[in-house]
């Protein structure tokens, strides 16, 4: 059976959803790196977010994750990508990524994100084509190849 992946845009209704989420799945990478400071985390959530840039990961009309990407004059930055830990591993991430990285690529910048080092997204990113550019301190800076 096929699923149907969309990427929809987010609504103000959607800041409780991505911020459990985001708590949801940071927390176990972020506890073995560091202290988790659970206000510290949702002040920084709340810091970074900008409902302009946030896309929510719907399969089968199930919201399911969400991601937050920026762009600017000089590049595109990938903030923020999470998948529910239950729809983890079946592909919905590759799916995401594989139907954005045309356009991506088309903009002819530079793409970026940072990855926890342990969070296993890492893979996920480098099968894709992005490769490890820095180190800043627990997380990698990686970038698109072109």
């Amino acid at each position: 059976m096929e699923r149907s992946i969309h990427l929809n845009a987010a609504t103000a209704e959607h800041y409780q959803f991505a911020l459990e989420l985001y708590l949801l799945t940071m927390r176990p990478y972020t506890q073995e790196l560091m202290v988790w400071d659970e206000a510290k985390q949702r002040a920084s959530f709340a810091t970074l977010w900008k409902l302009s840039e946030v896309r929510i990961v719907a399969v089968d009309g199930r919201e399911v994750g969400w991601l937050q990407v920026q762009e600017s004059p000089t590049d595109v930055h990938l903030l923020q990508f999470f998948i529910a830990p239950d729809q983890q591993g079946s592909g919905i991430g590759t799916e995401v990524l594989r139907s954005l990285l045309p356009t991506w690529r088309a903009m002819a910048k530079p793409v970026l994100l940072t990855v926890l080092k342990n969070n296993p997204a890492r893979r996920l990113y480098e099968r894709l084509g992005f490769s490890v550019v820095g180190d800043s301190g627990v997380k990698y800076e990686m970038k698109l190849n072109t």
